[in-house]
């Protein structure tokens, strides 16, 4: 008997894809990623009851589904927050009618009439099938491609679940049938529960998600749902737009003109499918375009839910308006017809359209800018002249001119610019900076002229302050914006010359060509490519710790520094010794050693950075006088108890030093007695008085290992007993 059913999905699918080509169908698309599979739960209470609708959309998910049916669990949410355990709901997972249950529901049920959807009909072939149709798949024919045929085998798995789900929607007991559907009788009224369905299906490939569902159980009302309604009032129609809910399937519009009796306007139920929630604004809409302007209507939307009920969604009244603009104007270019006045002039067909209401003029000093009225009450429609006396003397003056309907509709003509008459010349220009490289590149830069309608700039060039300046740049074209504000230029000159400046100036252009004072003059020097003449070493005057170096400075104008040059006779690598100033023609060399013959010579360097050939070269030696500094403060005292005789004395710090102490006995003369190689020795103590008693005398020198030597100390004395 179900056999027979096949036969009503002629009939069926025919209403539904009715439906479904209104809409923008979309379908998941294949991933390489293992699959997640989701299930999507709502539920509604009545106080004794809660009803749960679920669903899947992945044709595997619900093939997987019915092989292991829903898993459902409850648990109480207590007024804190917290939940309490979940448990089961039912004893075996929901899952779809058995074949033999469908077959007893078919035959007990009362004849369908068969203009209408039989949504249990559908459900069963589309969402079960006869046994063995789900897993049948022929092999292709000779010549045909089989990745094609596993295509559209999915996409007919694809399209079947869709319409089986709206079947779901439209009968709980196809929901029933198909395992979407349960309801809770194990409730009290005003508690909070939390439900989670899952399937307790994974592999490498596919698993579930838990998906949880919260809610309180009142009693249903149905005008919960209410919303308020948009509505964009059109030209000719009318937009009516709503906000839809997961739990709304499809939607119904009607219309009043009596605000009492309604028809509905949608010859099937209104259906948008999207395939994620990312692709909508969570907004439906329905157009009407069957109205007339400045009617009102009444319209009244009804949501089709997934438990098979409609409920109103709201009402709002609306009426199509004209939103059609009137005519551009026409603007001609504006005249500066006196010191204080623009005539504006624009044109419109003759006659213009029936609703033309009048018109504002509008002004910006930029062509893109905001246009704000120029007068506060608007102008008569028959009207096509103004005149403005407000307009900007020191700055750009852009006309629009907007037409305005009695709907309020507006319409601008495109900007028009008017060309002051201006005698006023620029400012002179002012000079920045000028600069010339060794190339003989000149860079001159100016300061930006102020005058808002400048339209750029000349650049004159001389080779002397009272020659003739011939014009070499024109930096001004009134269709260029770029050369209205180019205030840097480039110039080449020859460097092979004597003349050691080149003379520029500059005037001012505006879009009216009147031409600015001369600026003042700008000399800019030749780079220098003649090195200096080299300074001339005269003399060197030698000393023991010295030497001083007399030269001739460079004749160069332009000289900046004189370098000196050091080595030791017989190295090749020079030091530099000093840098000295332009003028300076002395340098003493303390840094030198006796008896080491050094090797002298200058170059100059001028302001370029050139420099000059080196000096002749000047040999000096400083000599050794061999006199080292006196002894200070020699002291000799005697100490009794020790029978010491104690030398001190003070002397500079000095490297390669040694000192000898000279003794005498009575009237004897003073003799060598003792060396002390230490450099550091600044003392003595003599314990040898061989002699016996009497006087002893003592002196000290000092001495290095170029024979040189001090003066003797004084001689001292002490009485030994």
């Amino acid at each position: 008997m179900l056999k027979n059913y096949r036969s009503l999905l002629n009939q069926t699918c025919k209403i539904i894809l009715s439906i479904l080509l209104l809409s923008n169908i979309t379908f998941p698309q294949n991933s390489e990623e293992p699959i997640k599979l989701k299930i999507g739960l709502t539920a509604r209470s009545y106080g004794d009851s809660i009803y749960l609708r679920w669903a899947v959309t992945n044709p595997i998910a619900w093939r997987l589904a019915k092989e292991n049916g829903f898993i459902i669990e409850k648990a109480r949410v207590l007024p804190n927050g917290n939940t309490e355990k979940y448990t089961l709901i039912t004893e075996q997972p929901v899952k779809p009618w058995p074949y033999e249950k469908w077959e007893e529901y078919f035959e007990s049920r009362p004849p369908k009439d068969v203009s209408s959807l039989d949504n249990e009909g559908i459900a069963f072939t589309l969402g079960i099938g006869e046994k063995g149709d789900e897993e049948k798949l022929d092999l292709p024919q000779e010549n045909e491609d089989l990745l094609k045929s596993i295509k559209e085998k999915r996409s007919s798995q694809e399209w079947a679940l869709l319409l089986s789900l709206i079947a779901a929607n439209n009968s709980l007991t196809a929901a029933e049938g198909l395992g979407l559907f349960y309801v809770d009788r194990n409730v009290k009224e005003n508690e909070t529960y939390s439900y989670r369905i899952y399937i307790n299906y994974k592999s490498n490939l596919y698993s579930f998600d838990t998906t949880y569902f919260s809610i309180k159980n009142t009693k249903f009302d149905a005008k919960r749902e209410l919303q308020q309604l948009q509505a964009n009032e059109n030209d000719g129609s009318i937009e009516i737009i709503w906000d839809t809910d997961f739990q709304f399937s499809t939607y119904n519009v009607e219309r009043s003109e009596d605000k009492k009796t309604f028809k509905r306007l949608n010859d099937s139920p209104l259906l948008t499918l999207k395939s994620a929630p990312s692709d909508s604004l969570n907004k439906d809409s329905f157009i009407d375009t069957t109205i007339i302007n400045y009617k009102p209507y009444t319209y009244r939307v009804y949501a089709m839910t997934v438990f098979a009920d409609e409920i109103l969604l709201g009402e709002i009244t609306a009426m199509g308006r004209d939103r059609t603009p009137p005519e551009q104007p026409y603007v001609p270019q504006p005249a500066h017809i006196d010191e204080k006045k623009v005539r504006i002039t624009w044109q419109m067909a003759d006659p213009p359209a029936a609703d033309l209401a009048g018109f504002y003029i509008g002004r910006d000093s930029l062509i893109d800018g905001k246009y704000n009225y120029i007068h506060k009450t608007p102008l008569s429609k028959d009207t096509r002249e103004f005149i403005d006396t407000t307009f900007s003397k020191n700055n750009y003056n852009f006309y629009t001119v907007f037409a305005f309907d009695t709907a309020g509709n507006f319409n601008s003509s495109y900007p028009v610019y008017v060309v002051l008459n201006d005698t006023v010349p620029p400012a002179p220009p002012k000079w920045k900076e000028a600069f010339m490289d060794s190339n003989g590149v000149v860079t001159l830069r100016l300061q930006s002229n102020k005058e808002f309608d400048l339209m750029g700039y000349r650049i004159l060039k001389a080779n002397a302050p009272d020659h003739e300046f011939s014009s070499i740049i024109e930096s001004f074209d009134p269709d260029s914006s770029e050369l209205r504000f180019k205030v840097e230029f480039k110039d080449t000159v020859d460097l092979q010359t004597t003349t050691k400046y080149v003379y520029y100036r500059a005037t001012a252009l505006d879009n009216r060509y009147n031409e600015s004072d001369f600026s003042q003059i700008i000399a800019v020097p030749r780079p220098d490519v003649v090195p200096p003449t080299a300074p001339v070493l005269t003399d060197a005057f030698v000393r023991d710790k010295d030497v001083t170096l007399k030269f001739i400075p460079s004749e160069s104008e332009d000289v900046k520094n004189h370098f000196v040059l050091k080595r030791v006779n017989g190295e090749e690598k020079w030091d530099t010794l000093a840098v000295l100033k332009s003028k300076d023609s002395v340098y003493v060399d303390d840094k030198v050693s006796a008896n080491i013959t050094y090797q002298y010579c200058l170059f100059a360097v001028d302001s370029s950075n050139l420099k000059s050939e080196l000096s002749f070269i000047l040999e000096a030696r400083p000599y050794y006088l061999g006199i080292l500094p006196d002894i200070k403060n020699f002291n000799v005292s005697f100490d009794s108890e020790k029978k010491s005789a104690n030398l001190s004395w003070i002397y500079e710090d000095k490297e390669g030093i040694y000192f000898v102490i000279y003794r005498a006995f009575e009237n004897q003369p003073l003799t060598r007695y003792k060396t002390l190689k230490s450099s550091e020795a600044r003392n003595y103590i003599d314990t040898d008085f061989s002699n016996g008693s009497g006087k002893y005398f003592y002196a000290i020198k000092a001495f290095d290992n170029y024979s040189g030597e001090s003066k003797m100390s004084d001689k001292k004395e002490v009485l030994y007993e």
